[in-house]
């Protein structure tokens, strides 16, 4: 392990992703029982993350995380670096689509699973910026009454990682605390602290510095962080050099890693037509 060598930024959504899946089933339900304050005696994570579309103009969305738990839960975590118009949209958006895929013919209302989407952001929240928790937890409240809950089968629970440190401070054996603490900084001295007493964390730790070897990986954090950081949504909107190459540094990436085109063109948030004419640029 080379401790000199900056190691990957767990914030940036390529890299999460990669830390967190069923190659690393460990680590992800060591941490998803921390996110979710639950025991889990059965886990599913599940390697495709695309939503489904109806029709072929329908959005594709693609899920950084997304966990079956316990046979009666559908988790998606969601982890985001800046603050976006749409981003409380797409949330609802994610959850709709959880919702609907349990859909299938023959289902019956009353085998509706409970849909849970967590966001992990790295921005203040406007509605939350007077509340000193960490987490809230929004779901289908009665307007004036709030102590009345229609249902809990679906919910959206916001993690800040801002307010990470604070939590961390007052409990220390706090296991979400913990686990934002290591994606706020897996370097730091509080991390280090941390290792000793969580397994999960020690071996995410490792893990981390396993991925910041690759190069290649490396080179696509840099990329996808160069653009979220630059505010780019990659679409060919007018003629801008960079941006072009920038998209056939990524598309070459991931093309490596095996990615569906489908998938390639939902993350750049171009069109299937669009991503075709840059693979015929690259073999040219």
């Amino acid at each position: 392990m080379d401790k000199s060598k900056k190691i990957l930024n767990p914030k940036i959504d390529i890299v999460f992703q990669s830390l967190f899946n069923k190659e690393r089933a460990n680590i992800t339900k060591s941490f998803a029982e921390a996110i979710l304050d639950e025991k889990i005696n059965k886990l599913v994570i599940n390697g495709d993350k695309e939503l489904s579309r109806e029709n072929p103009e329908d959005k594709l969305g693609i899920l950084d995380l997304q966990l079956d738990v316990n046979d009666n839960e559908k988790v998606d975590v969601e982890i985001q670096l800046l603050k976006k118009d749409n981003f409380k949209n797409r949330l609802i958006y994610y959850m709709s689509k959880l919702i609907a895929k349990q859909m299938k013919r023959g289902f019956k209302y009353d085998e509706l699973k409970r849909v849970v989407i967590v966001a992990i952001i790295d921005f203040e929240l406007e509605e939350t910026k007077d509340i000193k928790d960490v987490e809230t937890v929004w779901n289908m409240m009665e307007k004036l009454k709030r102590d009345r809950v229609l249902t809990d089968i679906v919910e959206i629970r916001i993690l800040e990682l801002k307010k990470a440190k604070e939590m961390y401070e007052k409990d220390k054996n706090n296991k979400k605390a913990q686990w934002l603490m290591f994606l706020e900084n897996p370097e730091s001295k509080e991390v280090k602290e941390i290792m000793g007493r969580n397994k999960g964390i020690s071996e995410a730790v490792i893990e981390i510095h396993k991925m910041s070897e690759d190069e290649k990986m490396e080179r696509l954090e840099y990329l996808r962080e160069k653009a979220i950081l630059d505010g780019e949504d990659l679409r060919l909107t007018g003629y801008n050099q960079g941006k072009r190459e920038l998209q056939i540094e990524i598309i070459k990436r991931l093309k490596e890693q095996g990615m569906s085109t489908e998938k390639i063109s939902s993350i750049l948030g171009i069109t299937e037509e669009e991503l075709v004419n840059l693979l015929e640029s690259i073999i040219k």
